[in-house]
């Protein structure tokens, strides 16, 4: 990859319990506030810690130290804790944290992805050096997946019609998305609609499957944030490639359409699709399959 494909963003770093460094995209944040006391909500997951109402909107809130199995943030703690208003994923959710400390300007290109051995169970999708510290970067789709489970549809037969569905059959797709979650719900989607598919973990692994077999695959579905190579710099290196320019991409990211819209069109994707609804999913898939 080219070191001018590499895109910038910026990271929110914070603590929980103890000095280890954690951070996630500011794209994601939509306010950061001190803690106040929180209505617990009984019969909740242990990690949920409360919520609370921010301008009329009820913020519901994870203990993010808990949620990842690390001790949760003590009593005596909470009155210096903070907490972070978060926007994806179609919702809006509240992180208790330890401390907040400082933005960082970073490119995705940077962040390092954990050696495949950490296991699935692993809560960091990678790791980044600054000033020589370590920031692991957090997996919130898994801790979200994990402590407030969505529903989501695995039935997508109403989702396309019966012709549409044989229409699609057996067309190759290729999905990317560091997370273990994502690329879990992905793959449920895909084997729905009958779909020769394949999944990489970041756009680094993914241009290396399509540069093995340029012809194989008819769409690339890709998450935005990801260690090694982001979604961007996956697609502007297919858009440089004369053989492999014309891949229908759709990027497929868990930040809001308002937040990355102008990029998504500058780096020359084809749709844009915030996770995860399955049938709309399933009809994006239909729509690119059909105007390659």
């Amino acid at each position: 990859m080219t070191s001018e494909n590499s895109t910038q963003q910026t990271v929110l770093r914070f603590r929980l319990n103890s000095r280890q460094l954690f951070g996630f995209n500011v794209l994601k944040i939509r306010e950061i506030v001190k803690y106040r006391v929180l209505n617990v909500i009984p019969g909740s997951h242990t990690a949920v810690a409360g919520t609370f109402e921010l301008r009329g909107t009820t913020v519901p809130v994870i203990d993010l130290a808990a949620a990842i199995g690390q001790q949760p943030i003590s009593r005596e703690d909470l009155t210096d804790s903070t907490i972070i208003v978060a926007e994806f994923n179609r919702c809006i959710q509240g992180f208790l944290v330890g401390s907040v400390e400082k933005i960082t300007a970073v490119n995705w290109s940077d962040i390092k992805e954990l050696p495949k051995a950490n296991g699935r169970n692993h809560y960091v999708n990678g790791v980044l050096n600054v000033d020589n510290e370590l920031i692991s970067i957090l997996d919130l789709e898994k801790v979200l997946h994990e402590v407030v489970p969505q529903p989501v549809d695995d039935d997508l037969s109403q989702a396309l019609a019966p012709d549409q569905l044989a229409e699609i059959a057996g067309r190759k797709v290729l999905a990317v998305d560091d997370s273990a979650v994502a690329r879990g719900l992905l793959s449920k989607a895909m084997e729905a609609l009958n779909l020769d598919y394949l999944v990489a973990s970041n756009g680094k692994e993914a241009l290396e499957l399509l540069e093995d077999d340029q012809t194989a695959f008819e769409m690339v579905i890709s998450d935005i944030e990801m260690p090694e190579m982001d979604g961007y710099a996956l697609t502007r290196e297919l858009r440089a490639n004369a053989s492999m320019a014309d891949k229908y991409v759709l990027l497929h990211s868990s930040l809001s359409g308002s937040a990355c819209e102008g990029t998504v069109k500058e780096v020359g994707a084809d749709a844009l699709l915030t996770k995860f609804q399955s049938e709309e999913l399933a009809q994006a898939i239909y729509l690119g399959l059909n105007r390659v």
